[in-house]
């Protein structure tokens, strides 16, 4: 070997130490196909869907046909699904320098483990890309009953109106059967877009809003009781408890000191009447006010005309002062009058007996006076002829 061989070989060496010391290196040849997304690392929780863009990159003059596959890893239970244009696709055609792009949809399973899960978007012989799913809470396979608001307040006459969220946490369509354990003499109803039900049916991983209307019973003391509610089938079931507090009761009464709902009175006369206004619920009972339908031309005033506010058990009285009318015909009449509160109300119905006034009695007297006396008369003149 010569020695400007030689001198060129050593040379060269040198440069290649040179470079390996510095940290040169030669450039590596470029991939003939890239894969990218955005996103490669991704938290979800069970159930959830995960959409990924997917370019595909051809770096070379020719045409080159990809073929496409999801590796799962091994791990079962997860849905995946490779789309462009609306179509599954498994093999794409890209252009000399072009691009493409395809859209990967994960969807995690109901039923997995808190972790993280490592997949592949295969490209053939061009190479792969990795994709990571960290899942951030233990998944279920259960129906799930809840509500906003579990405990509503309210008298026994109010109704109580809950909504609640039914959550098919499973793989399947579930057909749930509803039930609630009310109390003796209340009522259950159960509702969904304004029709009452018995039953619904939920898709898998999907929620449905339910109304509960629960009606106490008139008569339900104060107290708070508990409702349980479920949804179930043969596979599975959720269950809430619901509360309901009853405050207390509204109930008002319109009467007399003796509970005599009839009285009488002259044509053109007045008559003054006792009335009791009683709370005979568990509630007070506020704004009450006191009205009357009396026959034509009649007038029924009440002094007090309002009442600001009736404790449970207690009564407050009233007088009302009817005045019928001067035409008014002897006979029976009605005259109702009402009791109403902001809460509830009360009628009591009274029988009116409109006697002949004593005037109108004196005046027949006098003129039957005044007609045997003229006939008197007639006989005394005539009589004797």
């Amino acid at each position: 070997m010569s020695s400007s061989i030689r001198r060129k070989l050593s040379f060269r060496m040198l440069l290649a130490v040179l470079a390996g010391l510095i940290g040169f290196s030669a450039p590596a040849a470029a991939a003939d196909v890239d894969l990218y997304t955005a996103y490669t690392h991704m938290a979800a929780t069970p159930g959830q869907s995960l959409t990924y863009t997917i370019d595909i990159i051809n770096n070379t003059g020719q045409i080159q046909t990809i073929p496409l596959e999801f590796d799962n890893g091994g791990h079962e239970g997860w849905e995946a699904e490779l789309t462009a244009g609306g179509n599954q696709i498994r093999q794409i055609s890209i252009r000399p320098e072009g691009e493409r792009s395809v859209t990967l949809t994960l969807k995690v399973p109901l039923q997995v483990n808190r972790g993280d899960y490592t997949f592949r978007v295969n490209a053939g012989p061009h190479g792969s890309l990795p994709i990571r799913v960290t899942v951030v809470e233990e998944g279920t396979y259960r129906s799930e009953l809840t509500s906003d608001q579990p405990n509503l307040q309210g008298h026994s006459d109010s109704d109580f109106s809950y909504s609640l969220k039914l959550n098919n946490r499973t793989a399947e369509k579930q057909t749930y059967a509803l039930s609630a354990d009310v109390p003796q003499g209340w009522d259950a109803r159960f509702q969904s877009g304004g029709n009452n039900i018995t039953s619904i049916e939920v898709e898998p991983n999907a929620t449905q809003t339910i109304t509960l209307r629960v009606t106490p019973s008139s008569n339900a003391a104060a107290d708070t009781y508990r409702i349980p509610v479920r949804a179930s089938n043969n596979t599975t079931s959720a269950e809430l408890t619901l509360e309901a507090v009853i405050t207390g009761t509204y109930a008002i009464q319109l009467t007399t000191p003796d509970e005599r709902l009839s009285t009488s009175i002259t044509a053109g006369g007045t008559r003054s009447l006792e009335l009791l206004v009683k709370n005979t619920g568990s509630a007070d009972l506020t704004d009450i006010n006191l009205t009357s339908t009396a026959p034509a031309n009649w007038e029924v005033t009440f002094e007090p005309k309002t009442i600001n506010v009736i404790k449970p058990g207690q009564s407050v009285p009233v007088t009302a002062t009817i005045k019928s009318s001067k035409e008014a015909l002897a006979g029976d009449y009605v005259l109702a009058m009402t009791a109403s509160a902001a809460e509830k109300s009360a009628d009591a119905v009274f029988r009116v007996t409109v006697k002949t006034s004593v005037l109108w009695g004196w005046i027949g007297v006098l003129i039957g006076l005044a007609v045997i006396g003229g006939v008197y008369w007639l006989m005394r003149k005539y009589g004797r002829r």
